[in-house]
């Protein structure tokens, strides 16, 4: 028999080891680096637009602060996995000489580990049960991590991390995957009878749905103000069914969301509105799937508001009616047409070389050039002799264009456009030619919307937006007041595109707008981009192989 003093000093010793403090983290630093398994892409309201998921060994969701879940579910896990969890300091002492005793006769104990025991074995894998490590000792090390904790962490801490932490079900992490994929709702919209159901889980997450509605009518059983067992049973319905929307991520805006979420970081922000996005996603699917038999097969949305350069919606490809999904088409160097032609006559009328009044001349015309002679033609082939300025933009004339790049000076017009961001076209004048007035220099949908809203801003440049936050940049005056009000009002007049475009037509629309059309050389890129007081709307639709 172990003498008495030999029994004390053991029993001093273990004493010493339990009450004293293994390293363990701060609740601030576990919150902090907790991620979900989604990297999300927030829209301008806080409001989730896209995600990607990054990590396949479980489902997370962003971490739920105690206050945001239900507090039905907090009192049924407690009740079902630590009823004393409130009052003792980590380790519930009457459960574990009530575990101890009935292994001494014999019987199978229920186990004793509190939430705090549980807890730390999350935060610590030495401490977890496996087949390799189980028993005495490793219970003991669990105890004496949980003391520990129990002095540096608060109760609702304690509790927080552990609903956030514990699996649930299958690969459910944390109280925020599990009430999204099995119930629909949000952690603070649980009620009792599924606070009953996800509490039966914690001890056996993956068991099967007859052992869960066991476990679920017998914790049902031990409350006072239970709920009705019709409702635990379509609760326990509810988190077995198959709900693929639950499960499946938002993808409303890839391209963005490649760009904009950082590596390894869990959110970003944006200044997209997700309604606004999801109608643009629709409209340009819509459409492009009406023009598939002209040999179309993709499209870009881009959408910004006029005052603040924030971009509104951002669509960067048709989704399967692509022929290269990955592709970003709003960042896409493409030939933009007639898209350019009123930054030239802009050009001329600040030069005061033009008015909307002045007589161009729309005959056949040959310009010498280094690769020979240049002949432009009319988009319908015919020609219309003398016509106003006005007329020549509104209805998109490509000779008068032409003449009026070779007024101003092809050079002089590279370098303004490069003014209003298009940073693409590097090459100088003479190696585009009179043909740089009908668009053959490469742009981007970002660029030209961006270049359009300077017209809408009075004249005024500032770069578009995406982040939310995004620092301040200074704006540059391009045209003055009269010159964009002119243009502008030349690019609404419905009745001088009708040489072109016949009165009615898809640009009129019910309300004020300046509408512009392009397209480049044999077809292969369509653009219409306009803008009202507002916004400015940019549409590019194509082929993402420029077929």
């Amino acid at each position: 028999m172990l003498p008495l003093g030999a029994a004390v000093a053991i029993a001093a010793v273990c004493g010493g080891w339990l009450l004293s403090s293994p390293e363990l983290p701060v609740f601030s630093k576990v919150r902090a680096r907790w991620h979900p398994s989604d990297e999300q892409l927030l829209d301008r309201n806080g409001e989730p637009i896209h995600e990607i998921r990054i990590d396949r060994h479980g489902r997370r969701l962003a971490w739920t602060p105690l206050r945001d879940i239900s507090p039905a579910l907090q009192n049924e896990v407690i009740a079902s996995e630590d009823h004393r969890f409130a009052t003792h300091r980590g380790v519930d002492v009457v459960a574990v000489a009530g575990a101890l005793a009935k292994s001494v006769i014999g019987k199978h104990p229920r186990g004793a580990s509190t939430i705090t025991m549980q807890l730390v074995a999350m935060l610590d894998p030495e401490l977890q049960r496996n087949a390799h490590h189980r028993g005495i000792v490793q219970k003991l090390a669990q105890m004496r991590a949980a003391l520990a904790l129990q002095r540096r962490w608060s109760k609702d801490e304690i509790l927080e991390s552990y609903l956030n932490m514990v699996t649930w079900r299958g690969e459910l992490q944390g109280i925020g995957a599990a009430s999204r994929v099995m119930f629909g709702k949000a952690p603070h919209g649980i009620n009792r009878a599924e606070a009953i159901v996800l509490a039966s889980l914690l001890r056996a997450p993956n068991a099967n749905r007859t052992a869960v509605e066991r476990r679920a009518l017998r914790v049902r059983r031990d409350n006072a103000d239970a709920p009705s067992q019709r409702d635990v049973a379509a609760a326990i319905e509810a988190a077995f069914a198959h709900h693929p929307s639950r499960f499946a991520r938002l993808a409303l805006a890839p391209h963005l969301a490649q760009r904009l979420i950082p590596e390894g970081g869990a959110q970003a922000r944006c200044t997209l509105d997700r309604d606004l996005q999801r109608v643009a996603t629709d409209v340009l699917r819509h459409q492009v799937a009406e023009v598939r038999d002209r040999n179309v097969d993709d499209g870009a949305v881009l959408v910004a508001d006029n005052s603040t350069g924030e971009v509104w919606a951002y669509v960067g490809g048709a989704g399967e009616f692509s022929t290269a999904p990955y592709v970003d088409a709003v960042h896409a160097l493409r030939q933009p047409g007639s898209a350019l032609k009123p930054f030239l006559y802009a050009l001329a009328i600040e030069r005061r070389l033009l008015t909307p009044a002045s007589i161009l001349d729309d005959s056949p015309l040959e310009l010498p050039e280094q690769r020979g002679l240049y002949r432009p033609l009319d988009y319908d082939r015919r020609f219309r002799g003398l016509v106003s300025m006005r007329t020549a933009l509104a209805s998109s004339l490509n000779v008068p264009a032409v003449r009026t790049a070779d007024m101003v000076g092809v050079d002089q017009f590279v370098e303004h456009l490069r003014a209003l961001g298009f940073d693409g076209i590097v090459e100088a004048g003479d190696y585009y030619g009179g043909a740089i007035a009908l668009g053959s220099a490469d742009v981007t949908l970002w660029q030209i919307v961006n270049a359009y809203r300077t017209l809408a801003n009075r004249g005024e440049w500032s770069p578009l937006r995406i982040q939310v936050g995004s620092d301040d940049v200074a704006s540059r005056r391009i045209y003055g007041d009269e010159t964009a009000y002119l243009i502008s009002d030349i690019l609404s007049d419905r009745a001088s595109r009708s040489a072109t475009f016949g009165l009615e037509n898809s640009l009129a629309t019910p309300f004020w707008s300046a509408v512009k059309t392009g397209t480049s050389k044999d077809m292969r890129d369509n653009w219409c981009v306009g803008y009202t007081r507002r916004f400015t709307v940019g549409v590019w639709v194509g082929n993402s192989s420029g077929a």
